[in-house]
């Protein structure tokens, strides 16, 4: 990992890696470009390029993307409503935010109030926003469809905050089946974005005549950003003022967040230096900084609490072993049978709950790694958990099967390009030859990744 990292920051545009402050006017002080707690979109968005182009590409009309508490899932959405408002897309897109909601009538009147917001956004396409207004969610959704329609567009709805469809399941089912049936009919398209808590909704529609409510959305994984973009967070390049990082702070900050965004500009907030003219720098992480403080500890225990038994005792034995292999946890584990343990230890990485670095699984980040230790006693004793075992390894099975499908197109796919580019590297003049070199060493990367990918799911 570190050799790649240092490809990476000596690559960087030309920048150097290492801090230089002479010529530094001291009393010029730079704010903290660093953003912790907000979503962010356009200039203050990094990495996510991969998934943003597979959720804009995929031909499934429904795709339900898992992330744990401050993964940036709001943000990514809001930065799919940016990509897409454009008059060039075929896709419109309508944020729709159910946090607070507690009956389908609120579900309804979150949904106008959304469109509301946009109102030029669909004027422009057809749609009377006013005659919208006391119509319930399915109608509003039914309407929009038809307007865009007319205009070769499709709706693109963005859900945010999706578990409050677990308590309108308990108390009015019969709507949430509804609402299920525009989301999968084809003419739109919808993102619903949450923990895994949502899969309790499969258990409370277990009974519908159809299949239960999550059955047909494609599963998504966001987790931890690519170690360009990371390195691009921590040097601000986006940014106005860009930083100065020394590399073993570098390498340090990648390895204890484990490319966590959240915990990225958590720590880089508590590091900042603000040095220089032009740019700051970070000071090196001490024990107290790794520490979770309140408000981590209360996102660690939210995310322990949506994982299912056999979860838990994964990831308390990673605790307690502090690292270990496959070989190890089937050891510790000895009840469970081994394809049941690889399975949602597969899931488990997914999510960031866990990491394997140099072929050894331990817990997913320093800070998460920490607390666990400090709680272990207690978090031993609460195994019992509210989500099903085997309804959540049969999302696992799907999400499984849609990431082999995608990434064995995405590897054919690099494959061709690289035979393409080779065969155009061989009839080329010497600065052409120059540039299809880049892009030749560009592609084999990407695709040595995609198979170092397609390794780590089990078989």
């Amino acid at each position: 990992m570190q050799s790649s990292i240092s490809t990476i920051l000596h690559n960087s545009n030309g920048r150097n890696s290492h801090s230089t402050t002479k010529g530094r006017n001291p009393a010029l002080l730079m704010r903290i470009p660093y953003i912790a707690g907000r979503w962010v979109r356009g200039r203050d968005h990094y990495g996510r390029r991969r998934l943003i182009n597979y959720l804009l590409s995929v031909d499934d009309p429904a795709i339900w993307l898992i992330g744990t508490r401050r993964m940036g899932k709001t943000s990514l959405l809001r930065q799919l409503e940016l990509e897409t408002n454009t008059e060039e897309s075929e896709l419109v897109p309508l944020f729709w935010d159910l946090q607070g909601c507690e009956s389908f009538d609120d579900l309804s009147y979150e949904l106008f109030l959304a469109v509301e917001d946009v109102a030029e956004r669909f004027y422009a396409l057809g749609v009377d926003v006013e005659s919208l207004e006391k119509k319930d969610a399915v109608a509003i959704l039914r309407r929009i469809n038809r307007a865009l329609a007319e205009r070769s567009k499709r709706l693109f709805v963005l859900i945010d905050e999706a578990e409050v469809l677990i308590n309108i399941a308990r108390r009015e089912s019969k709507w949430l089946a509804r609402l299920r049936k525009s989301f999968q009919n084809g003419r739109q398209r919808t993102i619903i974005t949450s923990t895994k808590l949502l899969a309790q909704l499969n258990d409370l529609t277990a009974d519908w005549e159809t299949s239960p409510f999550l059955f047909g959305f494609s599963l998504a994984n966001l987790w931890s950003m690519d170690p360009q973009a990371s390195v691009d967070v921590i040097l601000q390049r986006q940014g106005t003022y860009q930083m100065d990082v020394p590399q073993p702070i570098m390498e340090d900050l990648l390895l204890h967040t484990h490319r966590h965004p959240y915990l990225i500009q958590h720590l880089c907030q508590k590091l900042f230096l603000p040095t220089g003219e032009k740019s700051g720098t970070l000071r090196p992480p001490s024990t107290f900084d790794l520490t979770a403080d309140h408000l981590l500890a209360g996102f660690f225990q939210v995310d322990f609490q949506h994982l299912v038994t056999i979860e838990r005792r994964i990831l308390l034995a990673v605790s307690k072993l502090v690292v270990a292999s496959d070989e190890d946890l089937i050891a510790e584990l000895n009840d469970l049978p081994p394809d049941r343990i690889r399975m949602f230890m597969y899931g488990l990485d997914k999510l960031g709950y866990l990491r394997k670095p140099l072929g050894q699984w331990a817990v997913g980040n320093e800070f998460l790694r920490r607390w666990m230790q400090e709680n272990y006693a207690q978090l031993s004793q609460k195994l019992d958990s509210t989500l099903n075992d085997e309804n959540i390894e049969a999302l696992l099975q799907v999400g499984r099967t849609n990431e082999l499908t995608y990434l064995h197109g995405k590897i054919e796919r690099l494959q061709k390009d690289l035979r393409d580019l080779q065969h155009q590297y061989e009839s080329a003049n010497r600065q052409i030859a120059v540039e299809i070199g880049h892009k030749i060493q560009s592609v084999q990367d990407e695709l040595l990744n995609a198979q170092h990918e397609l390794a780590q799911i089990p078989g």
